[in-house]
């Protein structure tokens, strides 16, 4: 194996459903994707259902690293805006994350309105924990990093 081989990363991994992927700082296990209607008339949101689990050791309210680096959604050559990110047993926004408890959570990305339905891409990045850093010799979380893409056709909702 040559040097420059071992640099280039391989093609980050095809997620499915059930299956799990590193997330920020946590570890989510995407369960299905759905059209469903928006508030305002005309308007639709696309919602990633999963199971969300923080796999620090501390409570964590930067739970997608810091800057906050929220699942990207795009289909065809359009990207929707950042998701925001709901707990289902009160559909309240998560504000923080206990550690090694799995939380059900949706991501709600509103659809613009000239979006046809089709197959959307979902890309997860996550955070690196270095243990020493370099500079100031002390733990830090440090680069994002792609770690896997969801390709899923949405179903219809409620």
């Amino acid at each position: 194996m040559k040097v420059e081989d071992a640099r280039i990363p391989d093609a980050p991994p095809q997620i499915a459903f059930g299956g799990t992927v590193r997330a920020g700082r946590a570890v989510f296990t995407p369960q299905k994707l759905t059209i469903e209607p928006g508030r305002e008339q005309r308007r639709r949101k696309l919602v990633l259902t999963g199971l969300l689990e923080n796999t620090t050791a501390s409570t964590q309210v930067a739970v997608f690293c810091i800057p906050e680096e929220l699942p990207e959604l795009s289909s065809g050559d359009m990207t929707f805006p950042d998701p925001q990110l709901n707990l289902v047993r009160d559909n309240h926004i998560l504000k923080q994350l206990e550690p090694r408890i799995r939380e059900a959570v949706t991501f709600v990305w509103e659809a613009p309105q000239d979006w046809r339905e089709q197959e959307v891409s979902i890309e997860f990045k996550a955070q690196l924990f270095k243990l020493n850093d370099n500079l100031y010799a002390k733990a830090s979380w440090v680069g994002h990093y792609l770690t896997g893409i969801l390709k899923a056709r949405p179903e219809k909702g409620a």
